[in-house]
């Protein structure tokens, strides 16, 4: 099934041109490192590292250079004081065998969220991996107080997972995304920028990375939302969703499959808060490991998807309104409606 196109070019610097200001790389090392990654996959970061290029601190002060880019580009969006956008943000992180991943993972969050959040906590919840993931997080915790360890003795799910970070959240803001490395935190300006105007900011993926099988899945259970329950987002099941205190507080979440985003967003639409929609950008999976086209997933959130209907008659949440008198819930409008690209002055 095909996307409906974009205009929005998001506005992130790409890495190989802010690693070439750190570290003197020549054009033909880059293109190298850059045909690997077309041929093989993989973290561009993780290529230069293998190839002797760059060290992993060089890559988190490029990810550190690349957020106040972009900080300092997105400054109008987020108002008069600009970013770091004064808050405190937990980002949850559901985990499942992402060992290959998880510490990179981690370094760029550790590395990028300074520069949009004065205060931030990063939650990984590791739910029953079979490999070092656990292990691995345990031991950055150590290092990096911002970041505490969740553990599930065996695998629950992926909404097991989801509700377990977002409970142990102690931000005023809390946003969850994957832990696989799909999502790119250089794209939190685009929620940030509705803080203030909405209580629930939720991504659609701009140029969506992932395989036809897995796009005509996401479409096809996207309508069968929209059609049992009345969730009518453009983007259900995108990893990368922020929601004010106050909302995670008041939530219910029981399902342990897929169903979580379903039964997050039909108590949020249904619940009369205020919802907006942005673009943002998606990547490859890159390593062994998904489990969304997975047959025991998918059956299990058709198993879950009954339980869901008592969420059409959701009480209003008891929630503060935003400052903004925009058009509530609904269809997405359109993509130029959330996002004003700066011109020069």
């Amino acid at each position: 099934m095909a996307e409906k196109s974009s205009a929005i070019s998001l506005e992130i610097p790409k890495f190989g041109q802010f690693v070439r200001q750190l570290v003197p790389i020549t054009t033909g090392e880059l293109e190298a490192c850059l045909q690997e990654q077309q041929d093989k996959g993989g973290r561009l970061g993780d290529i230069m590292v293998g190839r002797g290029l760059i060290t992993r601190q060089q890559i988190y002060e490029v990810l550190a250079g690349q957020a106040r880019w972009v900080a300092q580009t997105r400054a109008a969006d987020i108002g008069a004081d600009g970013f770091p956008y004064p808050t405190f943000l937990s980002l949850c992180m559901p985990c499942f065998n992402e060992a290959n991943v998880v510490e990179s993972c981690l370094d760029a969050a550790c590395a990028i969220l300074p520069a949009f959040v004065e205060q931030f906590e990063v939650v990984v919840v590791n739910d029953g991996s079979a490999d070092d993931t656990g292990t691995i997080v345990a031991a950055y915790a150590e290092r990096d107080t911002r970041v505490r360890l969740v553990n599930h003795d065996q695998n629950r799910g992926y909404g097991a997972a989801v509700t377990s970070g977002l409970r142990a959240a102690r931000g005023e803001l809390v946003c969850f995304t994957d832990g696989d490395g799909q999502f790119n935190l250089l794209d939190l300006p685009q929620l940030l920028a509705h803080a203030d105007d909405a209580q629930v900011v939720i991504g659609y993926r701009h140029q969506r990375a992932d395989v036809g099988l897995r796009k005509l899945n996401a479409w096809s259970w996207n309508q069968l939302i929209r059609m049992v329950l009345g969730v009518r987002v453009r983007d259900l099941d995108c990893a990368f969703k922020m929601f004010h205190r106050q909302v995670v507080d008041q939530l219910k979440m029981t399902a342990e499959g897929a169903c979580i985003s379903a039964e997050i967003m039909v108590q949020c639409v249904r619940g009369g808060v205020t919802i907006r929609e942005v673009p943002v950008s998606h990547h490859p999976r890159y390593h062994e490991g998904a489990t969304g086209a997975n047959l025991k997933v998918i059956a299990k959130a058709f198993r879950e998807l009954p339980t869901l209907w008592k969420y059409r008659s959701t009480p209003p949440l008891n929630v503060q309104q935003p400052r903004s008198d925009e058009p509530q819930n609904g269809e997405a409008p359109a993509a130029g409606e959330f996002i004003r690209q700066k011109q020069p002055a």
